[in-house]
């Protein structure tokens, strides 16, 4: 054959891909990575360290420690914190550890179904990618744990039906088959990481019930034994929750913990929700349809949503849309388990379709270079122009803090805050907090509700318990960008407190916007109150 025919140019084009689509995708994630590396702790990871802190420190979760998230949270947490340590480095760390986990159950995926591992990578890389497009405020997010958790699920689930699904040579080798620990630990591990992920994030339930069913739909299908295989599945799924129990027994907060999700978590899930329109055309990012697009096609022309594979797959994504919508807050990070399934979908369909003769080829190759040479690029350079520096709230408050007495102030200080920074300032101080109370969201809500009023209740028992020498009142207003003092207007009762007990010493606004989101915002301002001496 001549070496120009167009045969052999397409054939050198062919090998071209693989290696240009690799490097691409690599020095992208590179480029993130380092770029990234040294973004602090901003966001809702302070508070979750600072509960771990305080549990650490003997306050009791739920009880004395009144937060909303799920034990499996602070498990997790707790983890990273002791094994990588407390500082920012090490939260980078942890965040790069949730990816990578991601990452080799996206490629053992991709590698059972007899797929170019590369189609693993491309999906792995470029979910990392948007991650790290969210900014710094969205790095270790529960939704991302949850991702970490139904992946490997997911991976363990396709391995664990393609052993069911091998022809077994005789009647004798099919029932010891049955009993032999290679056919166990697939589904009882499948149902642990199902497990991990519900006492994460509550959808976990939904991704459970409904995998659970086309499990046992598809073995029935195979003619394979249902009941030893649904109950190793739903054993793994239910050793993390009576875990989850047992530590909440062990603390006495069980009734606290269910009290809470009936009641503050319910409350919580009401506040902030914009529209359902709203919420459907946040639900990706524009750029991320660059590739969601060309891939329709391809759907459209295969059978994967009708196969075993296809199927879960369509069924993660559904179930990740339902749960971005159910959370009804339309942040970023509350479409990562939707986002990591769709992008391992959009792989599976496209790499196969690469050495095509058919015009399919095209829109595959299509999605596949888009991927690589602009989404995976973009992304990385989203990531890397983050005004990660910033810090000017917490070194002020922190100089403040260490004036009125450093270390003095422990369970002697209260930060009225959420995610200003107040929270995390303690944190890096090591100062324990004078109440559990962490959440001025609650506090400060408009409008009346059984919720606020019970936080309230607790919040002024705790503190007329307590007695804090200095209170820290930031002008955050919760699920909005406003910046005002004016929120004490809300809850007279609390005004008059810090009118007549306290004296403000302190209010301080740091002079440069805060630029961790893709819009600069006005910087956060604090007040600090010294209580009146008697």
């Amino acid at each position: 054959m001549n070496p120009a025919s167009p045969q052999s140019a397409t054939g050198y084009a062919k090998r071209l891909l693989r290696p240009l689509v690799f490097l691409a995708l690599t020095a992208s994630l590179l480029w993130a990575a380092i770029g990234t590396l040294h973004w602090p702790i901003v966001g809702d990871a302070p508070l979750l360290h600072y509960i771990v802190f305080l549990h650490d420190h003997g306050m009791a979760p739920y009880t004395q420690v009144v937060d909303i998230n799920l034990p499996g949270t602070y498990a997790l947490e707790w983890t990273a914190m002791h094994l990588f340590g407390p500082g920012p480095l090490a939260w980078r760390c942890f965040d790069f550890l949730l990816l990578t986990l991601c990452g080799v159950s996206m490629v053992l995926i991709v590698v059972e179904h007899g797929i170019d591992w590369l189609a693993g990578f491309f999906a792995a890389a470029l979910f990392a990618l948007i991650h790290f497009r969210d900014g710094p405020t969205h790095t270790g997010q529960r939704d991302l744990m949850m991702t970490a958790m139904l992946l490997p699920a997911i991976a363990t689930l396709f391995y664990a039906t393609d052993l069911s699904s091998r022809p077994k040579r005789s009647a004798v080798e099919r029932s010891a088959s049955r009993t032999t620990i290679a056919a166990i630990w697939p589904f009882a591990l499948f149902g642990f990481s199902l497990g991990m992920a519900t006492i994460i994030k509550p959808s976990g339930i939904l991704f459970a019930f409904v995998l659970l069913t086309l499990l046992w739909i598809h073995l029935g299908k195979l003619h394979r034994p249902r009941i030893a295989s649904l109950t190793y599945a739903k054993l793994g799924f239910l050793t993390p929750i009576l875990a989850t129990v047992v530590w909440l027994h062990h603390h006495g907060a069980l009734t606290a913990f269910l009290d809470t999700m009936r009641g503050l978590d319910a409350y919580h899930a009401s506040l902030g929700r914009p529209s359902l329109a709203a919420l459907i055309v946040g639900s990706f990012p524009s750029v991320l349809l660059a590739v969601v697009i060309p891939a329709l096609a391809l759907f459209f022309v295969t059978k994967q949503g009708k196969q075993w594979p296809g199927l879960i797959l369509i069924a993660c994504i559904l179930l990740g849309a339902v749960s971005y919508i159910l959370q009804g807050k339309g942040y970023p990070y509350h479409r990562y388990p939707t986002e990591a399934f769709l992008l391992l979908t959009i792989s599976l369909l496209a790499f196969p379709l690469l050495q095509s003769e058919s015009w399919h080829r095209f829109p595959a190759l299509f999605t596949v270079l888009l991927g690589a040479l602009f989404l995976a690029p973009v992304s990385a350079s989203i990531a890397c122009h983050y005004d990660w520096r910033n810090q000017e709230f917490n070194r002020s408050l922190a100089s403040d803090l260490t004036t009125l007495g450093g270390s003095a102030l422990n369970k002697n200080v209260q930060c009225i805050d959420t995610t200003a920074g107040c929270i995390n300032t303690l944190y890096n101080l090591q100062l324990v907090q004078a109440t559990g109370y962490l959440y001025d969201c609650y506090l400060f809500q408009p409008q009346p509700a059984p919720a606020r009023e019970q936080y309230r209740e607790g919040f002024w028992n705790a503190l007329q318990q307590s007695h804090p020498q200095v209170i820290v009142l930031s002008d955050q207003e919760c699920f909005t960008m406003n910046r005002s003092f004016s929120l004490l207007d809300r809850w007279p009762q609390f005004r008059s407190l810090l009118q007549n007990d306290y004296t403000l010493v302190t209010q301080r606004t740091p002079p440069h916007t805060i630029a961790w989101w893709r819009h600069p915002a006005q910087p956060f301002s604090y007040r600090i109150y010294i209580r009146n001496a008697r």
